[in-house]
């Protein structure tokens, strides 16, 4: 263990990340619901998703927001179960792996209310850059 610090630590962080999952996976759905009771989406989109449905750009936002808390997410999870795997745990990767999630959950609340690229560009780009020294540092230590 990399200065004493119980390496289960590291695993809590995945947990913010996968909530954030859960609660936007309900947003959609209800934004879905309510845009086909609205009338603004054919019910049978939800089926086929045919290209001939002109899809609202509020539902549009929201699958891409969902597909997005799926993928990007992605390595730093890995991560965090590698970590715990190695046994590697130290006040420098806790402190990022938190940060990763405070940078998600602010990239998300943005996409949310503003989906402007240039909006959510920063909580992003920092959380990319976090990952990444997170798995350099992890490959450090594994070559030690």
């Amino acid at each position: 263990m990399d200065n004493s610090l119980n390496s289960v630590l590291i695993l809590f962080p995945i947990f913010p990340i996968i909530l954030i999952m859960h609660i936007h996976t309900t947003v959609n759905a209800f934004q879905i619901r309510k845009s086909i009771k609205n009338k603004e989406l054919d019910f049978r989109w939800l089926k086929y998703m045919p290209g001939w449905q002109e899809i609202p750009l509020n539902i549009q936002a929201s699958r891409e927001l969902y597909k997005n808390l799926f993928e990007a997410p992605l390595p730093f999870l890995v991560y965090c179960l590698f970590a715990y795997t190695v046994d590697h745990v130290s006040m420098l990767n806790l402190i990022l792996a938190w940060l990763y999630v405070a940078l998600r959950v602010w990239h998300y609340f943005v996409r949310i209310y503003n989906p402007k690229i240039s909006k959510r560009r920063i909580p992003f780009q920092y959380s990319l850059i976090v990952t990444f020294i997170l798995w350099t540092e992890l490959f450090i230590f594994l070559l030690k």
